[in-house]
């Protein structure tokens, strides 16, 4: 019977004839056969299903062997014997996938046999053999059917972990080209979830450490570092985990021992697991692990993973099967990679296609991803050629507010994870609730910290700085710009201008001593204004010259008649712009009554006290010394006092030239032009004959929150007319409130820096200050007559905060503006005050009722700022990381991270230093559905 199946099948007959023939052979089984015969049937049907080379031999192979083996069961027992059973679970050849069909059907067939118990333990015993020499989708696939279906056969006790561990394992191997058709892929898909099904199954009927050794055993899989990576299908494993065993594995994976390298390697591959349409959960994973790397400071495995896969994970939006899942990974990486504006460019090129694709099939997601694109829009702003497309392809789609903006890349940004397994926090390296940063104090360098801080926030100053393009003639300006970008936008604690502090001090300055913060500050913006005054007479040459070699040479009488005519429009500088005003002093010769007026420019206006008693150097600690107890004066006495006309008599007598000699005269000063901020610098330091020394006045000053600057009325024009009213209005208040006054300009109170100590060389700075954004004059205007106090009058938000060096901190109006009752060392300086203009009103898009920021005021930085800040923010990460790694192998806290201050090896300046004399601290595959 067997020569006559091979003829059968070797003959040259059509294949309907040949299963015709086979058919009839197949009849055949019914009746009775000699043993013999049977086996030999069995013997070619089982070989043609295994090894034939046929479709014929293949199907009509099964049918043959099925039904004679039905029919004969008692040969039949005997021919599937142990050792013809072993076989098939070795047999590896071009079939081998068959063998398990084969088993199938033949303990089908036995299932009542007495030898079908020893048969069932004997595939128990091979089960984890199998699968693990048989690392084939169809091998796999075809035993799991025949386990679901002979579950007595099933591994049990400790081997169902060994079993599914080796399952696993196998499945990693199960990898399908990327050439194969969609037919051809969603069998493949169907096979995986058959597998998983099977050891969910396992998973349910066993305790959770089969569990964790099978994700144990996933994780050891990803997270190797062989060129061979593992399929992608492991990803359907990890569905329908519970939560609770995600955190213990994503905890596991991050406690072990296991380098950043195969770290990352492991969460790259499980983002590939997005793409497979059946890991239902696996976001959950990815946001886990990036919540718990991010809590663990490591940054670095964070930073690649995102900026290897974010365009993987953007493609993948488009197919619905992982859309879901997809969203929730983009949004994690792209709300949590704050630092740089890099990845979330990446995406930009596919993000419009994608956009087309969610308005035709899913709304939702367009609704979470368009808030997604504004909060992206939101925190790396500057890039209108890069966004218009996607803001034109989202219309009609409602955006986001900006509170809701603020509060999601707060709560998301790597920085703010709070981790659960460290409670120390060094006070070097925790930023300052209030969102401010600080600066690191240099060496007595708390002088220039205080005028930064000062200058910074003085927020239209700020952001015209930061806009300006400097060239390379102006270091001081540029540097100036980079601390400004540093304090708006960096991911530190605080800053070191270690640079700026070495560019911007005086020649005559020492380094690493205490200096007189007013002077500082007029040699600063006089070297900014000189640097800009120095860059327009350059190109104000080069631009003559030009156009001299570009006019007609041979009209030249003509050419210069008519340029003779003109006259060059007055470029005022920045620090004019800010900073400038006018002011004329008047001699008047009381004989001949001949009046000599000077203009000059003036950047501050130094006010001196009209009496006050000198006190001896409390630095000698003799305790008769104390402090004059004089009456608390007001700034506007100090303004009065120094607008007051003073009489040139005696001595001081004034040369008349119309009287030809000496005359007693009157010399006065008038405020023509005021500034748009006004510096104000109280002259505390003057020399003590009788201690042959600089002495300080400790008089206390009141300085209100709205003052009023006298102003020459004769230089007003129209365009005065609303200040005017403002100006009358408010002067008259601040009169009903017991102050005396005068009518002039309105500024409101912006910054004030303090000075604790008892000399000019020694002691301590700091600043209070606030936004000098201001409320709408009108609202101020109309509750202005409800107002009893002096202070209760003001223009500005009501926020303000405590610069201290690094350390900063929210503060209070009340908390300062008698600082000197408190500290009897501590008193007022400089103080920066910002007019107020009802025609240039700055709060508009601006919740005045919460924390200004600046980066939302702010122009966007320019791309030579951005790049110094991102990069250093991305080391900022890097040193925060290295510093829990640190922390973590002392297994105890540690007083100071590399983390605590920014130092460039190349300055010449050393570590964070205190204040001389001071009393305060100074502290992978692409699959397509």
């Amino acid at each position: 019977m067997d020569a006559i199946l091979n003829g059968i099948l070797t003959s040259q007959h059509p294949d309907a004839l040949k299963k015709q023939l086979i058919t009839k052979v197949t009849e055949n089984s019914s009746k009775p056969q000699p043993v013999r015969v049977i086996r030999s049937v069995l013997e070619i049907s089982s070989s043609w299903f295994l090894q034939g080379e046929s479709d014929i031999a293949l199907t009509e192979g099964l049918q043959v062997y099925m039904s004679w083996a039905k029919y004969n069961l008692t040969t039949f027992e005997a021919f599937f014997d142990r050792e013809f059973l072993l076989s098939l679970f070795s047999y590896k050849g071009k079939h081998e996938a068959n063998a398990v069909l084969l088993l199938e059907v033949s303990m089908e067939l036995l299932q009542r046999s007495s030898s079908y118990s020893a048969h069932v333990h004997v595939v128990e015993a091979k089960a984890i053999s199998y699968v693990r020499e048989h690392p084939s989708i169809d091998c796999l696939t075809n035993f799991v059917n025949f386990l679901f279906k002979f579950k007595e056969c099933l591994p049990k006790g400790d081997f169902v972990s060994t079993f599914c561990v080796s399952l696993i394992n196998s499945m990693s191997l199960c990898s399908i080209s990327e050439d194969s058709g969609p037919e051809n892929v969603i069998v493949y898909i169907r096979n995986v979830d058959k597998i998983c099904s099977l050891i969910h199954n396992l998973w349910n009927n066993a305790d959770s450490e089969v569990i964790l050794e099978s994700l144990k055993a996933i994780f050891g899989l990803i997270s190797a570092l062989e060129e061979t990576e593992p399929s992608i299908c492991l990803g359907a494993v990890v569905r329908n985990i519970p939560e609770e065993m995600i955190e213990i594995i994503v905890k596991y994976a991050i406690n072990s021992d296991i380098d950043s390298a195969r770290m990352t390697t492991a969460l790259q591959r499980v983002v590939d697991w997005v793409q497979w349409p059946t890991a239902t959960n696996v976001h959950l994973w990815i946001v886990r692990f990036f919540r718990s790397l991010a809590m663990a400071k490591k940054y670095s495995i964070l930073i690649k993973v995102t900026e290897n896969k974010i365009e993987q994970v953007c493609h993948n939006l488009k197919f619905v099967a992982v859309r879901d899942g997809a969203m929730s990974v983009l949004t994690q990486m792209l709300l949590g990679f704050q630092h740089s504006p890099e990845p979330f460019h990446k995406i930009l090129p596919e993000i419009v296609k994608v956009i087309d694709i969610l308005k035709t099939e899913n709304e939702t997601v367009l609704k979470q991803l368009s808030d997604l694109l504004h909060c992206c829009f939101f925190l790396h702003a500057g890039y209108p050629d890069l966004y218009d497309p996607i803001l034109e392809a989202l219309k009609g789609i409602p955006a986001p507010s900006a509170e809701e903006i603020k509060s999601r890349l707060e709560a998301s940004q790597w920085l703010t994870q709070k981790s659960g397994a460290s409670k120390y926090v060094s006070k070097v390296t925790q930023r300052s609730e209030t969102g401010k940063t600080g600066l690191f104090n240099l060496g007595n360098t708390c002088f220039m910290n205080s005028i930064i801080q000062a200058l910074f926030m003085c927020d239209s100053f700020r952001r015209d700085t930061l806009s300006y393009q400097a060239t390379a003639e102006q270091p001081v300006i540029s540097q100036l710009q980079q601390v400004f970008a540093f304090l708006s936008q960096t991911r530190r604690p605080a800053y070191a201008p270690m640079t700026f502090s070495r560019m911007s001090r005086p020649s005559w300055f020492v380094a690493g001593h205490q200096q007189d913060c007013s002077e500082y500050l007029k040699y600063l913006l006089d070297q900014v204004h000189e640097q800009e005054r120095s860059r327009q007479k350059k190109e104000k040459l080069a631009q003559e010259s030009k156009s001299a070699n570009d006019g007609n040479q041979t009209d030249t009488e003509t050419a210069t008649t008519v340029d003779s005519s003109k006259k060059s429009p007055v470029i005022r500088s920045l620090i004019e712009d800010h900073y400038g005003g006018m002011m004329v002093t008047t001699v008047t010769c009381l004989t001949c009554k001949t009046k000599s007026s000077r203009t000059e420019e003036f950047n501050d206006i130094p006010l001196a006290f009209p009496e006050y008693k000198p006190i001896v150097n409390q630095d000698k600690g003799d305790e008769s010394d104390t402090l004059p107890n004089t009456k608390c004066l007001h700034l506007n006495d100090l303004l009065q006092h120094y607008l007051k006309p003073e009489m040139l008599t005696g001595d001081n007598q004034y040369f008349c030239d119309k009287c030809g000699s000496l005359q007693d005269a009157e010399r006065k000063i008038s405020i023509t032009q005021p500034p748009e901020h006004l510096i104000i610098s109280l002259l505390r330091f003057s020399y003590d004959p009788k201690i042959h020394a600089r002495s300080k006045i400790f008089q206390e000053v009141k300085y209100p929150r709205t003052l009023i600057v006298p102003k020459d009325q004769t230089s007003e024009t129209r365009s005065d007319n609303p200040r005017r009213s403002l100006r009358s209005a408010v002067s008259r208040q601040i009169e009903k409130c017991g102050v005396n006054t005068t009518k002039g300009e309105v500024y409101g109170l912006n910054a004030v820096v303090v000075h604790s100590g008892t000399s000019s060389e020694s002691g301590h700075y700091y600043t209070y200050a606030r936004h000098s954004l201001f409320q709408d004059p009108e609202a101020v205007m109309e509750n202005l007559s409800e107002c009893t106090d002096e202070d209760n009058i003001d223009f500005l938000q009501d926020k303000w905060y405590s610069f201290n060096d690094s350390r900063v901190s929210y503060a209070q109006y009340s908390s300062f503006c008698s600082v000197t009752q408190r500290f009897t060392k501590d008193t007022a300086y400089v103080l920066f005050y910002k007019r107020i203009d009802p025609q240039n009103s700055e709060n508009e898009g601006v919740d005045l009722n919460k924390s200004i920021k600046p980066a939302e005021v702010d122009p966007p930085l320019q791309d030579r700022l951005r790049q110094l800040v991102s990069k250093d923010n991305a080391q900022y990460l890097q040193e925060q990381e290295m510093s829990e790694l640190k922390r973590a192998s002392r297994k105890r806290p540690v007083s100071q991270t590399t983390s605590s201050w920014f130092y460039k090896p190349d300055e010449d300046q050393g570590p964070p230093g205190s204040c001389g004399g001071s009393s305060f601290d100074s502290s992978g595959p692409r699959f397509v559905f």
